[in-house]
């Protein structure tokens, strides 16, 4: 479904009409009326009721946004009545534009407008299905804010979703018979699982998450392998209870466009991520979830790093995507991708969602096995940001938060038992040993005081 940005209206509105055609407008645009008539088309204009819409049997009836006020859904229906054999192209202002809301904060009038799910919930009732979509940005109304803090407002109403940009939407639309796509599955956890050629990394990763306690669980499998190959990779996971197992072959070599079309298919309420040869011990998702149940954030990992969340420090430690899980009816209209062919892909979504939802975190040794650990470039990141900067919706004091620097001695300790334990072990009691003699020396000295 083709979506394209506009600037003017008309045009676009002109360009979907086509040409030769018999078109009903239902408005008096005098402007859009002689556009569409220049493609050789018969107009009939702001006609004074359906029954003279139905005498005309138009190929193409033009709405706006006074057509369904009031009636929504019943307005449609009834046109779908008098004109069911013709074309819809149906523009209305959206009600999520950044522009629009930034108007309401400051006084504006505010401007009728509708939800797109809404719009296509109306024309799916009159047996109407969506085949074109145009987002049109016009130029946008003045306010009284500075333009520096209009600016970083529209980014953050943009990245919590991205058709806050969009100030009118322009859907065609024509009867027919369309499966209705699933609503998600509530309780239900979809992993995703990206693969690449090594089959046995993949069948190890499956193994783990088909032993996972959690159920209902969905697994959906994407790799560059033929479908026999996958099949055969599953085979095992599909006899277990409360697991489905979904496969897609995949034509990339990259796994971050094959995270992005495993997450086109997931139906679950908690989205996780998995690259082929992580193992996940079999707790990980049931602790994750009941972190998510007994709150009211919208995404929760397991980490071994100390809190409280502290952005930067964790995402110079490395952030693994399968220590997320991720409840996406509370993430709203956030886009929720890879960056494609992006090497700090993983630190790039993990910032973007923190900006804006803080997470739930379990500290705890960690219950996912990776085959190499994250790294991430953090000054290539920011650089890569430059363009279209993040704007945080996090408190301060998780902005300032610094993991305070551990004593000298306990670095040597902790450096010395990652060589050999037993050294470790030994500085632990000399440290115990010139404690307990410190202590000795003080009470000796203050009951000396007293004398």
């Amino acid at each position: 479904m083709a979506s394209q940005t506009a600037h003017d209206l008309r045009t676009v509105v002109t360009r979907r009409v086509g040409v030769k055609k018999r078109v009903a407008v239902l408005t008096n645009d005098l402007a859009l009326v002689r556009a569409i008539e220049a493609n050789g088309c018969l107009v009939l204009a702001d006609p004074a009721s359906l029954d003279e819409l139905e005498a005309f049997r138009p190929e193409v009836v033009v709405l706006f946004d006074g057509f369904v006020l009031a009636d929504g859904a019943a307005a449609l229906q009834r046109l779908a009545r008098a004109a069911g054999q013709a074309e819809l192209v149906c523009s209305f202002a959206n009600a999520a534009s950044a522009s629009l809301a930034l108007g309401n904060l400051t006084g504006l009038q505010p401007t009728p407008a509708f939800a797109e799910p809404e719009v296509r919930r109306w024309l799916s009732s009159a047996g109407y299905v969506v085949s074109s979509r145009d987002a049109v940005i016009t130029a946008p109304r003045a306010t009284s804010l500075s333009a520096d803090t209009e600016a970083a407002l529209r980014q953050v109403f943009e990245q919590l979703n991205p058709d806050a940009a969009v100030d009118r939407f322009l859907l065609v639309a024509k009867r027919g018979a369309e499966a209705t796509k699933p609503d998600r599955t509530e309780g239900l956890v979809s992993v995703i699982v990206s693969g690449g050629t090594d089959v046995a990394a993949l069948e190890g990763t499956i193994s783990s998450l088909a032993n996972q306690q959690r159920r209902p669980l969905e697994l959906i499998v994407v790799a560059p392998l033929p479908l026999a190959s996958l099949e055969d990779v599953v085979t095992r996971a599909r006899r277990r209870s409360g697991l489905t197992v979904s496969t897609h072959p995949s034509t990339s070599d990259d796994a971050n466009t094959r995270l992005n079309e495993g997450l086109t298919h997931a139906q679950g309420q908690y989205v996780a991520f998995a690259e082929a040869g992580a193992l996940f011990s079999p707790m990980h998702f049931t602790a994750l979830v009941k972190q998510l149940e007994d709150g009211t954030l919208a995404w929760a990992m397991t980490t071994a790093l100390p809190g409280p969340f502290s952005l930067r420090t964790w995402l110079e430690a490395g952030v693994a995507k399968e220590q997320w899980l991720l409840d996406v009816t509370r993430l709203g209209s956030f886009k929720l991708t890879f960056a494609e062919a992006a090497p700090d892909a993983d630190a790039v979504l993990f910032a973007r969602l923190a900006l804006l939802f803080p997470p739930a975190f379990i500290t705890a040794p960690s219950t996912v096995e990776l085959l190499r650990q994250p790294t991430v470039d953090l000054p290539a990141m920011l650089a890569k940001l430059k363009g279209r900067p993040l704007r945080g919706l996090t408190t301060l004091e998780a902005l300032l938060h610094t993991t305070p620097t551990p004593p000298l001695s306990a670095q040597v300790q902790e450096r010395l038992a990652s060589i050999d334990p037993r050294a470790g072990a030994v500085i632990e009691r000399a440290r115990g040993l010139a404690d307990r003699v410190q202590s000795a020396w003080v009470k000796a000295k203050k009951d000396a005081e007293k004398k």
